[in-house]
């Protein structure tokens, strides 16, 4: 710190010059005459201490001279003087001394006291610093911002901004040390403009809208804001004041109005419902007519947060969820939404909503904008829909389960006739009711399998199979057909063999069949070229090419419909449901596939079946049939023809069998070790099979037994309901109706899998 020392004694500046080279930590400067230390004071001291008595001018003086110039009327200055008149030293008082001392000076006493003006001397250099760098801040940021001092003589400016000149049109001569009157010029009146007169002499806080009166006579805004220091009410002493130009979002405002009148007017009109929620889920427009709907006021809904709307979701998974979880992050889209909603007269309606986050202008989201309608009439609707189909459904597999108890025993007892010598004419009825009961039985199947590709509930079952061989059989089949017809028929097949894939061997094989049996039956001269393209290792493609009739463009599509013909004398000439295209079509793209149909009239017809079927690791040896002689088996089924057939079936086999007509009985009949195979029918009086297998796997487990192997027996073996019964624990599942060679593949595979008959067979 810089102290100026001035005194013409040089005993007493020698003394004085000690008393602070001791301390050490001070600048010091020492003169003898008043006027060189006027000079040093105004080039920068922190402290002046002034003899009284100096050879060109007293002490006294000088102090005054010190305080009438803009640099130094804040300076410290101590006078030292041996006077002992009173009225000298209420002379330096008066002139300005910060503090006087008489000699001799006590120099601890004189220590103590530069120490407190210099401390005094830094803080008051600090809070300039301070100030000055509050002023550039302020002017810097561009903040537009006053201080106004508020006196019980009148309340004046002592601050004001560049930017708070600037927005109000006022000059610092014009405002500083004016009083708040210069204000009411530049804002119109208004009742605004008066509460923020009543404001400014309350001395309270507050923010106010006021509308600039430009000088260009355009219209601005400005919302100011008065913030009493150090409280509000009588003991502020200041009011400091900001104002921020919003004259764009006053127009802005404006704007959404406008908008939001009009899309009121719109939504009002075309009786939709459109609703808008901020990010905190709560609703900032709802349009009337929703509002109405919801039963609601749309003044009241305006704020409401969406989980107070009655509103729950439809969705079994979602019900016991707010409402605003819909709306959550990460603030996906929502469409088709089902809600319910429940209204205070106790109606229940079904809500369908959509909604689109949005952003504001910085990219931040906002909140939801979306549409709703009451879907009821729909929804009833549907689920009246959704209940014909189950009904459709329940009653197709009743007319299956009661149609295929017949067939499985005129099936079954006629595939056992055709292993018993029969006279030529015999043999031949035997074959016709062995044809005409399997036609019935895939009519059966085909309307089963267009109500499953109708209501999307088709399964596959994927195995592994030999894909050659599957159309070598078929191959046989057709290559009779086409015999009798003296139609030519050849197959080949590009690709390695055997074609091991992967895939649901029984659609496949439907698949086949459809087109075959197509190529077959309408051509009537010419031959059929079958043609597999087994190179690719995930597709394959089956051509039929054949000569016949042939369709026109426009006949095509109409092929692929159910139940449908080309025309009625089609129906009348060819034989058929129209049935099978449609379903062969569906499971091609139910294998990610498709079926293609190239056809001219009176050429022929080309069909192209493509289907992914990844290839697999081609297969180890064939294996060899097992011996079943000897084999125990407990059979139970409540229909005695279907019994009876089993009996035969299985006694060809080299069986021993134990037979039951109900579930209850089965389970009687069954001890562990007992029986070396399990033959149970699904729906039984009493006790179903699920329900006795289920029982029996849990006696097993329970006390340690091994596993013995189970097949279901069943009319209901469609691909979507095996499955459950290997969960209820069951093996392998034959679907009737059946035959032996079906039955014996059955046991086969369930005995080879357990690998025990070897051990278990006396």
């Amino acid at each position: 710190m810089k102290i100026v020392i001035v005194e013409d004694n040089r005993l007493v500046l020698h003394v004085l010059k000690a008393a602070f080279d001791a301390v050490g930590t001070y600048q010091l400067s020492d003169f003898e005459t008043a006027s060189e230390g006027l000079d040093a004071c105004r080039n920068g001291a922190d402290l002046a201490i002034f003899d009284h008595r100096l050879p060109d001018m007293k002490g006294v003086e000088a102090i005054r001279v010190l305080r009438s110039e803009p640099a130094t009327e804040h300076l410290p200055i101590i006078m030292i003087t041996a006077d002992d008149d009173p009225g000298t030293r209420m002379d330096a008082i008066q002139a300005g001394a910060t503090d006087f001392l008489k000699k001799p000076v006590n120099i601890e006493e004189l220590r103590i006291r530069v120490r407190n003006l210099l401390a005094l001397r830094q803080a008051q250099k600090s809070a300039a610093q301070r100030e000055k760098l509050l002023k550039t801040v302020i002017a810097a940021s561009g903040t537009s911002l006053a201080v106004i001092e508020a006196d019980t003589s009148g309340d004046r400016f002592i601050f004001a901004s560049d930017g708070f000149l600037k927005s109000t049109g006022l000059c610092t001569d014009d405002l500083i040390d004016a009083g708040t009157d210069q204000l009411w010029g530049v804002f119109a009146q208004s009742d605004t403009r008066a509460r923020f007169d009543q404001a400014i002499h309350a001395r309270s806080a507050g923010r106010f809208v006021l509308e600039i009166l430009a000088a260009d006579g355009g219209q601005a805004w400005a919302e100011i804001a008065l913030h009493p220091v150090p409280q509000p009410g009588a003991d502020a002493t200041y009011l400091v004041v900001t104002l921020e130009d919003i004259s764009d979002l006053v127009s802005a405002r404006e704007a959404n109005r406008q908008l939001f009148d009009r899309m009121s007017d719109i939504a009002r009109v075309s009786g939709a419902w459109f609703f808008e929620i901020d990010s905190d889920s709560r609703l900032t427009y709802i349009s009337d007519t929703m509002a109405q709907g919801l039963g609601l006021l749309p003044d009241n809904v305006l704020g409401m947060p969406v989980d107070s709307l009655p509103l729950g979701f439809n969705d079994p998974q979602k019900r016991g969820r707010t409402l605003s979880t819909a709306f959550a992050p990460p603030h996906r889209a929502i469409e088709n939404e089902e809600l319910t909603l429940r209204t205070s007269a106790g109606v229940t309606r079904c809500i369908q909503i959509s909604a689109v986050p949005f952003c504001d202008t910085a990219g931040a989201f906002a909140g939801f904008r979306g549409s709703a309608s009451d879907v009821s009439a729909i929804a009833a609707a549907r689920d009246a829909a959704a209940r014909a189909s189950r009904a459709k459904s329940a009653f197709l597999a009743t007319m299956s389960h009661e149609m295929q108890t017949p067939l499985t025993a005129i099936i079954g007892m006629a595939d056992i006739l055709t292993d018993t010598p029969q006279t030529a004419e015999n043999a031949q009825n035997l074959r016709l009711v062995l044809d005409a009961a399997h036609g019935l039985s895939d009519v059966l199947g085909n309307v089963l399998d267009l109500a499953a590709l109708d209501n999307e509930t088709i399964v596959l079952r994927e195995t592994e199979f030999d894909l050659s061989s599957l159309l070598d059989e078929l191959g046989q089949v057709f290559r009779k057909q086409a015999d009798a017809k003296g139609l030519g028929f050849e197959i080949t097949l590009k690709g390695p063999e055997p074609q091991t894939r992967r895939g649901d061997r029984t659609r496949v094989k439907q698949i086949f069949q459809a087109l075959l049996s197509n190529a077959v039956k309408f051509t009537q001269t010419g031959r059929i070229r079958v043609l597999l393209e087994g190179e690719s290792p995930d597709e394959i493609c089956l051509r039929v090419t054949d000569t016949g009739i042939g369709m026109a463009e426009t006949e095509i599509e109409r092929a692929f419909e159910p139940f449908a013909q080309i025309d009625d004398s089609m129906a009348r000439k060819f034989d058929g449901g129209g049935m099978g295209l449609s379903i062969a079509r569906g499971l091609a793209i139910a294998m990610s596939g498709q079926l293609k149909i190239d056809s001219t009239p009176g050429q022929g017809t080309t069909a192209k079946a493509f289907l992914r079927l990844p290839c697999t690791k081609r297969g180890g040896p064939a294996t060899t049939p097992l011996d079943l002689t000897g084999l125990r088996i407990l059979v139970a089924d409540d229909n005695a023809a279907n019994r009876k057939i089993l009996q035969l079936m299985l006694h060809k086999l080299g069986a021993r069998i134990t037979m039951c007509d109900d579930g209850d009985l089965a389970l009687d009949a069954w001890h562990p070790d007992r029986f070396d195979l399990l033959l149970l029918d699904i729906n039984m009086p009493r006790l179903a099979g699920t329900d006795v297998i289920r029982r029996i796997r849990q006696f097993e487990t329970a006390a340690g037994h091994a596993r013995v192997p189970a097949i279901a027996v069943t009319a209901n073996a469609a691909a979507d309901q095996v499955p459950q019964y290997i969960d209820a624990g069951f093996d392998n599942c034959v679907g009737k109706p059946f035959t032996t060679q079906s039955l014996s593949k059955a046991v086969h595979d369930v005995m080879r899998s357990a690998a025990v008959v070897d051990t278990n067979l006396p």
